[in-house]
């Protein structure tokens, strides 16, 4: 019965998405394709959640791709976990997408989404659930070109075509990482599987170094990881919400999942330095995401950003685990490694609220500014609240999920710190997770109140209203999950305890790195409620009124008086300015010597895209126009060319 389990899943996601894309009737469409989908996500959790209860890996043969090299799938504890997520997530945004991609169904590409977004699941499922590196390769390809298709769904927008060419251009230069990487192992181990790579170590340092290398390149672009997540920003605006949901939600946790896969599974006993390289990529793209978030004023834009952000915090777990792993750390290694899966978990739950959340103002007010925005909560009160919730939680304000997991990895730091030898390392990496978790409440701040609080600043503000049920349920859900995770951590802090059971241990007691969370959490949660009502007491007391919210002490506030955006997001400029490099322009209007208008516009460029990316795309250019006379048109030339590129096969497989 386990050996048919990879074609029933693969017939549940697939038919439903070749039905949708033949059935006429748009909303019949969905119901089909989008429904299906939810049908068959819910059994992959059901059915996942069984077999991780097995005490041995459930190992399934397939076909072999080609003639000499076995595949199989596999089901360990690393992988059940990341399968729980996708099927998790892909249930929610399914059902959610039933509602919400009626907007397509003036056009027949809306019925090609149904089969897209389920090919993307069932894809990653594939890839995390892979045995060897050509099951691995397939699945990761199908993966990136499902969710190129769905980023230029509205492809009539040049912005959508943008995005789509940069995410292109950056999975594939990702996979070419990766496949380097596996075609070093198999130099070294002369198999395919997984199992193989693990049971012969590199011994050469240059190779293990060159195979982390292009490992971390690849999994870093998908992951988005600084100085990587140059697609991000372009292709989550772009894509349909709910896709926006799955991919900062669960498809770049395919990068962590290959890193983690890497070094912890298949490079045995990693060095020193791959820990500290992770770590301070991890709080690299901490810092420089949640700072590029604050200053976005297009709200899916800004939420892209804080994925870099929260790949970053995940990695600083994952990096410093790797680091105490190496340094005789085992305790502190295990709880970090748990707390960045945990974070993995959590930032998706969050994540996807934001993005369905994003969405759901999107159909309301027609726009993505946040600078037209405002006064939401007055038509949209379930969406205000879903998306507090999820804020709260991104910004790690207890009793919410992001505060329980970075809590697990500040006490990994603080007990890797009092272990002996590198303890300025593990405290300047606290200093920097409290660095990024402040900010994170700066922007968020600026978003609930720009967003959802004071007047509307525009009529199609003004006139949104709540969605429908089919998205409200998900939106609630997640909300629901995201508090209940914060409350209760040890449910998935003792899991996740188990999974890295393979570190080596010196007694660390599992129970104890979820308790805290909780007690905290709730002592956290009392004192400011506590607070809240001693202050609202002591308002009345003294007679004093409550105006209305962003009033400034006046009765009467207009939009023009609120607080802007850019307006929160100034003192954090005017601190960072030195990395962030603002433009500004100054426009006036003059009348004789008097001024009758000043316009001021601010705009900000990420400083890799300008220093990096874009001179080599133009060298790269440069570089294709010159290599077209490689192409003058004579067939034995090109066969000349192929078989250069097999000599140079053999001479490095020799």
């Amino acid at each position: 019965m386990p050996s048919a389990l990879p074609y029933v899943f693969a017939s549940a996601f697939l038919l439903p998405g070749i039905l949708a894309l033949l059935i006429r009737d748009p909303r019949r469409s969905r119901v089909v394709g989008f429904g299906g989908s939810a049908v068959a996500s819910f059994l992959g959790l059901v059915v996942t959640m069984v077999g991780a209860t097995r005490e041995t890996p459930m190992r399934i043969p397939l076909p072999a791709p080609v003639p000499w090299v076995a595949s199989e799938l596999f089901l360990d504890g690393l992988s059940a976990f990341f399968l729980v997520l996708i099927f998790f997530i892909g249930f929610l945004v399914s059902v959610y997408a039933v509602g919400y991609m009626k907007e397509f169904d003036a056009h027949r590409r809306g019925q090609a989404a149904p089969l897209l977004l389920n090919l993307l699941l069932l894809s990653m499922a594939f890839v995390v659930s892979a045995g060897d590196m050509l099951s691995f390769l397939l699945g990761w390809e199908a993966m990136s070109l499902a969710s190129y298709f769905l980023v230029v769904l509205d492809h009539e927008k040049r912005e959508a075509r943008q995005a789509g060419l940069i995410y292109l251009i950056a999975t594939h230069i990702g996979t070419g990482g990766i496949l380097l990487a596996f075609l070093f192992l198999v130099q070294t181990t002369g198999s395919f599987s997984f199992n193989g790579f693990a049971a012969v170590p590199i011994a050469d340092p240059a190779i293990l170094s060159a195979t982390f290398g292009f490992a971390l390149l690849g999994f870093g672009t998908k992951a988005g990881i600084f100085p990587f997540h140059i697609w991000l920003p372009y292709a989550h605006p772009e894509a349909p919400s709910p896709v926006s949901a799955v991919m900062s939600g669960v498809m770049i946790k395919m990068g962590i999942y290959g890193i983690v896969r890497f070094l912890f599974y298949l490079l045995p006993s990693p060095p020193v330095s791959f820990g500290a390289i992770l770590l301070t990529l991890g709080l690299l793209s901490g810092v420089f995401g949640v700072l590029y978030a604050i200053i976005q004023h297009d709200l899916k834009r800004l939420l892209a950003f804080h994925s870099v952000e929260n790949v970053g915090i995940i990695l600083i777990g994952i990096g410093a685990a790797s680091l105490c792993q190496a340094t005789g750390r085992p305790d502190a290694a295990k709880l970090l490694l748990a707390g960045g899966l945990f974070h993995v978990l959590n930032h998706a739950t969050f994540k996807a609220l934001l993005f369905l959340g994003a969405g759901a103002v999107l159909q309301g007010a027609h726009t993505r500014n946040i600078e037209k925005l405002g006064g939401m909560m007055r038509g949209m009160p379930l969406t205000g609240i879903a998306f507090l919730a999820g804020s709260l939680a991104i910004s790690a304000v207890p009793p919410f999920n992001g505060f329980a997991s970075e809590f697990a990895i500040y006490r990994g730091l603080w007990a890797a710190a009092g272990s002996s030898g590198a303890v300025g390392v593990f405290l300047a990496a606290m200093a920097g997770l409290a660095l990024i978790g402040g900010l994170a409440v700066v922007c968020f701040v600026k978003v609930v109140g720009t967003i959802f609080l004071g007047n509307a600043r525009s009529a199609q503000a003004s006139a949104a209203r709540d969605p429908s049920v089919s998205m409200e349920f998900p939106m609630g859900t997640l909300a629901v999950f995201c508090l209940g995770l914060g409350v209760f951590p040890s449910f998935v802090m003792d899991r996740l305890m188990e999974i890295t059971s393979f570190l080596p241990s010196a007694g660390v007691a599992a129970p104890a790195s979820g308790g805290k969370p909780f007690t905290l959490a709730i002592a956290l949660a009392i004192a400011i409620g506590g607070l809240s009502l001693l202050r609202t007491y002591l308002l009345r007391r003294n007679g004093q009124r409550a105006g209305g919210t962003w009033g400034c002490g006046f009765p009467y506030s207009t939009p023009r008086m609120q607080y802007t955006a850019s307006s929160f997001a100034d003192p954090i400029l005017h601190v960072f300015q030195g990395i962030l490099r603002p433009h500004t322009t100054r426009k006036e209007r003059l009348s004789g010597r008097f001024l009758l208008e000043v316009e001021h516009e601010t705009h900000f460029h990420d400083l890799l895209e300008n220093g990096l990316y874009l001179p080599v795309y133009r060298l790269f250019v440069q570089a294709a126009f010159q290599a077209r006379r490689l192409h003058p048109g004579f067939i034995h030339l090109y066969l000349g060319y192929i078989l250069g590129a097999l000599v140079l096969l053999l001479v490095f497989f020799h």
